[in-house]
């Protein structure tokens, strides 16, 4: 390939990422008012969080009974504060620092 076929390739990707960042912009009067996009909104950041969760247990190695208790308490700690304040970042923080407590011995 030549200089000029990267310099168009390049130039290619370059409109392509940037129509697709500007696309939710350009779009906001259509999807804004749209009931599955305002479903979308409500329901995908908590089934975010529940992958992620499932993920990050599913990493551990759990050969003992007491293997993966800080991650098991980290994540009641969480569940149990965005239960009762609805703070998301207030539970997630916590959690957060529970977990890296107690895995640095902190606690207990």
């Amino acid at each position: 390939m030549s200089e000029l076929d990267y310099l168009i390739s390049a130039l290619i990707m370059a409109a392509v990422t940037f129509g697709l960042r500007a696309f939710p912009f350009m779009a906001r009067g259509f999807i804004a008012h749209h009931k599955r996009i305002q479903m979308l909104g409500h329901r995908l950041p908590v089934a975010m969080m529940v992958l992620l969760t499932l993920y990050a247990m599913n990493v551990h190695n759990w050969s003992q009974p007491a293997d993966g208790y800080a991650q098991t308490l980290a994540v009641a700690i969480v569940a149990i504060l965005q239960l009762w304040r609805r703070q998301a970042l207030l539970s997630i923080l916590t959690g957060t620092l529970v977990y890296m407590a107690l895995m640095n011995g902190w606690l207990f």
